[in-house]
């Protein structure tokens, strides 16, 4: 029988995890000690900033908690502290392998480049690897609310440099139905200049529709894909393709794209046969962490040890770490021993 701290120990992977919504509210206030910024010495008055209302309106209210938390992430030192911070955070999870995304374009107001941001989020990851057992790397995000400019500059730096912990390209934000056509050209210009996948919201407050355009667009892995609960034709024709679900249960509760996580299509699609994973997407926007997550659906669900295991083997599987690195984790996964 599962149980939280079975799931707790257990190694897990997580592919969806916002950088700028994962920082704890105590680490915030050492970030902005370190660059002479003020911020509240009350702990939980940071923390109320940074939280979403279990229940928002809608997306729009739950991204709201990021614009209390940029200005902060606006040096390299800021941007380093917050990946060790999440980094850390992970390892304390029991998560042996996290992709960390970050979009540079938000950390630039003081003058930072994107090569700077990626390098310091890059080192922020390499000093936590150096103290942890946790592997990480990270994602690039293009905002789909600036310029395609922006985000095609954005996309054509990151190439540029080249960097090894960046493995994969992302658009977040507000989400439109039919957005994808506009950017699919910037996507592969992208993954075919440079070493990294896609991977792309869809599917979150957009239609179903979305979520094909992405694969379409060459996308692998699909952030949320919560809108195939309203269409079971279109959650077997998503079985059939090779693709994986980066599913996020807490934050689609809180976005009110499901009334519940009794609601959260667990079992649909495991029956179906989609290929998903669990993630936190915003582990302090949500109040969340991995193990609370797959508590949640160990408590709704019946999620078994069995299940734990097939989830994190579809992470990491579907992950962009490089194949060394995945065969290795994916053996301690599927080899771990439950007590």
């Amino acid at each position: 029988m599962l149980t939280r701290s079975a799931i707790q120990l257990f190694p897990k992977a997580e592919l969806h995890c916002h950088l700028d919504g994962s920082i704890r509210p105590e680490s915030l206030q050492k970030i902005a000690q370190a660059q002479g910024m003020v911020i509240s010495d009350d702990l939980t008055e940071v923390a109320s900033h940074m939280k979403a209302p279990a229940s928002c309106q809608n997306l729009e209210e739950y991204l709201a908690c990021f614009d209390f938390v940029l200005p902060y992430l606006q040096t390299s030192l800021a941007l380093e502290m917050a990946a060790f911070d999440v980094m850390e955070q992970a390892y304390l999870d029991g998560i042996v392998y996290i992709e960390i995304r970050f979009a540079p374009k938000l950390s630039m107001r003081e003058g930072l480049s994107v090569v700077d941001t990626i390098e310091a989020v890059a080192k922020g990851i390499a000093k936590a690897e150096k103290e942890y057992p946790v592997h990480g790397n990270m994602l690039v995000i293009g905002m789909r609310h600036h310029d395609l400019s922006v985000v095609e500059h954005v996309f054509s730096e990151m190439n540029q440099r080249n960097h090894e912990k960046v493995v994969g390209i992302d658009l977040a934000g507000g989400e439109e139905d039919g957005y994808v056509p506009r950017y699919k050209e910037t996507l592969q210009v992208a993954t075919s200049e440079g070493a990294v996948q896609l991977t792309l919201h869809a599917g979150e407050c957009g239609c179903v529709a979305n979520i094909f355009a992405a694969v379409e667009a060459g996308a692998t892995r699909v952030g949320h894909g919560i809108a195939l609960t309203k269409d079971k034709q279109a959650t077997r024709e998503l079985a059939d393709l090779a693709v994986c679900i980066e599913g996020c249960p807490t934050s689609n509760v809180q976005t009110r794209a499901i009334t519940g996580y009794e609601a959260y299509p667990m079992r649909e699609w495991l029956e179906a046969g989609v290929h998903f994973c669990i993630n936190t997407d915003n582990k302090t926007v949500s109040g969340t962490t991995l193990t609370k997550e797959y508590d949640a659906l160990r408590q709704a669900h019946q999620l078994t040890q069995e299940e734990l295991r097939l989830l994190n083997q579809h992470a990491m599987m579907y992950s962009f770490a490089d194949d060394r690195l995945k065969e290795e984790l994916l053996a301690k996964i599927t080899n771990y021993e439950f007590n």
